[in-house]
């Protein structure tokens, strides 16, 4: 194999890698860019485009004015203002926020200035009850109904727990009892707000997005420097984002992390819009906008939405609405029924063989190598036999180094000789890795869509294989075992392997591959390493044999390929 070809075969590597680590969201169809309008400190200003306002900070005034209402299921706790029927808070019982179990629930609203999700009614004379006092028509422990009435305008928001579970439902009625008066022209946003939280955060949320589902496809804004230009659009003096909007059908919009959702879902998408920006540097707006109705005097109108607030569980989430399915990221389509098998096996290890998911994967990563087991037996074999009669191959080039058409000839009468097939020299060392290549995008997706790696130990100082462990810090910069013991083995595994001609420079190649690896497996979890780590060591020992055996045949199959 030639520097060109090992160089093609490490880029190609590299970029696998790099696209389950850098994976972009898909770019929406149709975009349209709009400036949102600043955050207010005290006052709504009134919408002037697709874009969302953001609603007024909560000040300690606002706070002590409004009665703050908590709905609780088995599942979820929700914290409601009586201003507004702002959603201040969303607790999931069932999931601790760190890795300490004294850490309490996860906290899905991370702007407390802004509340979670609020809903615009539209101009005036409606703007003016969207923040304003609210009488508490009922409550119990599931369910809250805030009334405002002025001038024969009644506006009605309800929300409500299922019985049990993470689901919901927000409602709103907007009734015009002014028979003399003129027709109400309501414009529903209801608007989803984020902000990163720093990385170092015990509660940190892994993938933060802003999430808009625009005909049947999901597409995410990142959080992390949502409001800000980039590096390349810095150098090329470009300003920071402004915002993409999403036309008609938008199925929901909400926001989401690597493990959980809060969304709504449009009752019908067909009259639905979607908008995602920044209202900062990491702090930004995701809004479902409906179109705009007349409700004339003597009418009322009510528009109902699915609320989610829970995990990304595809059973779980579909069974609240099908359409949130889509939000469950099980990779590319090619490696999907993968995902599914890794991610079912490691689940019934963990119920009926070990409840510990670390030896779940290593008991995976034994069965994948079973399987694999009579394809990279065959390649190291091979390489082996190509090994022998690497110093002829020397030769030969060496002396027709200047004449191919000599080289291809005399070549390929040498692999007649021996009775060997040239293709198995042709990257034939580098079948191991590549046939690992869709199970490590496999498992990498199933360590990612699966909700139970969360926080799950394994041993010693390994306390969560969904994230990278770390042993220890020096001066700020963590030392990780895993990657580096990972690093070391694919280093030995390549040391091992037959070289299927004596050229320096592909051992060199090799080993650069090996520190690669090394650095991009530095940030991968910790399930994903160990994964890697032991199919390296379980190589390791099966190149040993195979160095150790006596020397086979040539095979009927090698000849006739």
């Amino acid at each position: 194999m030639d520097r060109l070809q090992i160089a093609a075969i490490v880029v190609a590597v590299v970029l696998f890698a790099a696209s389950i680590y850098f994976r972009p969201a898909a770019s929406p169809p149709r975009v349209t860019e709009l400036t949102p309008s600043p955050v207010a400190e005290t006052q709504n200003p009134p919408p002037q485009s697709e874009a969302p306002i953001a609603p007024p900070r909560v000040t300690a005034e606002v706070t002590a004015a409004a009665q703050i209402l908590t709905l609780r299921n088995d599942a979820v706790a929700v914290r409601v203002s009586s201003r507004g029927a702002r959603v201040e808070g969303v607790e999931l019982l069932n999931y601790h926020a760190t890795v300490a179990r004294d850490s309490g629930p996860v906290e899905l609203v991370t702007t407390p200035l802004n509340g979670g999700m609020f809903l615009y009614l539209g101009g005036e004379p409606l703007r003016s009850f969207e923040d304003a006092p609210a009488q508490i028509t009922s409550s119990d422990a599931q369910h809250v109904e805030l009334r405002v009435e002025r001038d024969g305008i009644v506006v009605t928001r309800k929300i409500e727990l299922d019985d049990s579970g993470h689901g919901g439902r927000f409602t709103v009625t907007i009734a015009n009892d002014n028979a003399g008066g003129e027709a109400l022209h309501p414009k529903l946003q209801l608007a989803f707000y984020g902000q990163e939280r720093p990385a170092a955060a015990p509660d940190h949320f892994p993938k933060y997005s802003l999430a808009v589902s625009a005909d049947g496809s999901v597409k995410r804004t990142p959080l992390l420097g949502v409001g800000t230009s980039g590096f390349v659009n810095s150098l090329l003096g470009r300003g920071p984002p402004t915002g993409t909007a999403y036309p008609e059908p938008v199925e929901w919009v909400g926001v989401d992390s690597q493990y959980f959702l809060f969304a709504a879902v449009a009752q019908n998408p067909r009259e639905a819009t979607g908008f995602a920006g920044p209202l900062g540097s990491d702090i930004g707006q995701a809004a479902l906008t409906l179109e705009q109705f007349d409700v004339p005097p003597n009418t009322r109108l009510e528009r109902s939405y699915r609320l989610y607030f829970g995990p990304k569980i595809e059973e779980i989430v579909a069974g609240v609405d099908p359409q949130l399915g889509r939000d469950i990221d099980a990779g590319y389509a090619f490696v999907r029924p993968l995902v599914a098998i890794f991610g079912s096996t490691l689940h019934w290890m963990y119920d009926h063989v070990v409840a510990n998911y670390g030896i779940a994967i290593i008991l995976l990563t034994v069965l994948v190598k079973l399987v694999t087991f009579p394809l990279t037996q065959r390649s190291m074999k091979s390489m082996k036999r190509f090994s022998l009669i690497a110093p002829q191959m020397k030769q030969i080039q060496e002396k027709y180094a200047n004449d191919s058409e000599k080289l291809q000839e005399e070549m390929m009468k040498l692999y007649r000789q021996k009775g060997m097939n040239p293709l198995t020299a042709f990257g034939g060392g580098c079948v191991p890795t590549l046939i690992q290549m869709p199970v490590l995008i496999a498992l990498y997706f199933a360590l990612q869509t699966s909700i139970d790696l969360r926080h799950a130990p394994f041993a010693l100082w390994i306390r969560d294989l969904s994230a990278p462990e770390n042993f220890l810090s020096i001066a700020g910069v963590p030392i990780r075992v895993l990657p580096l013991l990972m690093g070391g083995s694919m280093f030995l595994q390549q040391r091992l392997s037959p070289a299927p001609n004596a050229d320096p420079q592909q051992r060199q190649m090799m080993t650069l591959m090996s520190v690669m690896f090394t650095f991009m497996f530095y940030q991968f979890p910790a399930g994903l390493v160990l994964y890697w780590l032991v199919s390296n060591v379980l190589g390791v020992v099966q190149q040993l044999l195979v160095n150790r055996s006596p020397q086979p045949a040539t095979t009927a199959s090698e000849r006739a390929a």
